[in-house]
């Protein structure tokens, strides 16, 4: 019995030992290190500090406080002359003094493309076109059609606006720079965009038995109407670009095997072959089902519906575009209006 007991005894000697060891030895082992300045993670912080670093921010600064400034200088609205044939391009229509950018980071900006055609409109069609989109805010808007119909445009909105050789742009953001062919803007003090707006006159059908007639023209035609978009492209930098096209022929895309529209038949068209070849993304296509199920029409004539107007970036992220049509617009031409939205990372 007292053999038992000295057992149990030493157990509980031995076993206390140990624990007491252990945790100690625990203990003694841990390493806590000196606190020498954690990161900063606040993004408000980060962003400050970033721009402080970055020498391209400071100098892209200096440059758009010294395009504020000038534009300031140059307070006079520039009106377009009375005699149309006698513009000098590019056109830069001022009665707003726009001097809007945004500030660093993940940017969005949206553009609502107008194809306002040949046929000519009215201060009341005008005044109806923008009542119709009222309700919409965009950072730009794309008139193309003719000069007289795109200078009313610019005229009646009464928006900052640079009118080209194949288009007008009505924008917020800054104009950086234009020539005859582009218009460069700021959309921050860092992020540059350049615009193209291209118009090629459509003699789209009105009957889808005159579509193999129509195809023959393109054909014939088609040599001189890429010249037209490889101009475009050519004449931007190779940073974040958008062709707003009004095309003379259909995209590739939808003429696919199964689609709503009978008189198609799978074939290409050498424009879009030629975008999609050099980088740029269809931003209608890109957000949509193929045109099977989602066709993203733009004219109607008769039984024939196309999409013949688009818009095409390079380095840049659609996220999204949507087709619709407008009073003032769309009853009159059988034209509709793209509303698209585009991130700048």
């Amino acid at each position: 019995m007292i053999r038992k007991a000295l057992l149990a005894l030493l157990s509980l000697i031995l076993i206390s030992g140990c624990a007491t060891y252990t945790i100690s030895d625990g203990y003694d082992a841990i390493s806590i290190p000196e606190v020498t300045g954690r990161p900063v993670t606040k993004y408000a912080v980060i962003q400050e500090e970033n721009k402080e670093k970055t020498q391209e921010a400071i100098e892209n600064a200096r440059k758009e406080a010294e395009h504020r400034a000038a534009m300031k200088r140059n307070a006079e609205v520039n009106e377009y002359p009375e005699d149309l044939s006698t513009i000098a391009f590019p056109h830069i229509y001022t009665p707003l003094q726009t001097n809007a950018t945004a500030e660093n980071g993940i940017n969005t900006f949206q553009i609502l493309f107008l194809p306002l055609g040949e046929s000519e409109m009215t201060d009341e069609d005008i005044e109806r076109v923008l009542s119709a989109t009222s309700d919409l805010s965009p950072d730009f808007v794309i008139l193309t059609g003719s000069l007289q119909n795109q200078v009313r445009g610019a005229q009646k909105t009464g928006w900052d606006a640079v009118t080209l050789e194949s288009g007008t742009i009505l924008h917020r953001p800054l104009l950086k720079e234009a020539s005859e062919k582009r218009a460069s803007f700021f959309i921050t003090p860092t992020k540059d965009l350049d615009i193209a707006p291209v118009y090629i006159p459509s003699s789209m059908p009105s009957e889808s038995d005159e579509i193999p007639l129509w195809l023959e023209r393109i054909d014939a035609a088609s040599d001189a109407d890429l010249a037209i978009v490889k101009a475009a492209d050519i004449s931007m930098a190779d940073r974040e670009r958008i062709i707003a096209l009004s095309s003379s022929e259909p995209l590739s895309d939808d003429w696919i095997e199964f689609t709503p529209f009978t008189y198609r038949t799978p074939r290409t068209f050498p424009i879009a072959e030629y975008l999609e070849g050099h980088s740029y993304i269809d931003a209608y296509r890109r957000t949509h089902f193929t045109a099977e199920v989602d066709g993203g029409i733009t004219r109607k004539s008769g039984d024939v519906y196309e999409r013949l107007d688009s818009l095409w970036t390079s380095m840049l992220i659609p996220e999204d575009a949507v087709s619709f049509p407008v009073m003032g617009l769309t009853d009159r031409t059988g034209n509709f209006a793209i509303l698209a939205t585009f991130i700048f990372p």
